[in-house]
């Protein structure tokens, strides 16, 4: 994602609509009564030309939610982490 990790969590923490706990790098939402994990991993820095980007790798663990609560978990969580361009 192109979010430095103390970006990310303060998009995380402003948000008001997905229910979470957060342990450290690992992040458990609660979406209509089932889970999804999401990991934070290392941050980078990715450079196109003279511009450097902030680059968050993150693991999303959907196995213990369905497919239909994991389409609509996904929808509002790039509503809420969109970050617009210009």
């Amino acid at each position: 994602m192109g979010f430095s990790r103390e970006e990310f969590i303060k998009l995380l923490e402003a948000q008001d609509k997905l229910i979470y706990q957060r342990y450290g790098d690992v992040i458990k939402f609660i979406f209509a009564t089932q889970h999804a994990l999401i990991t934070l991993g290392d941050e980078e820095v990715r450079r196109v030309a003279s511009i450097q980007l902030p680059l968050l790798h993150v693991n999303f663990d959907f196995s213990e939610m369905g497919d239909v609560e994991q389409q609509h978990f996904i929808e509002l969580f790039l509503l809420k982490f969109h970050r617009g361009g210009g």
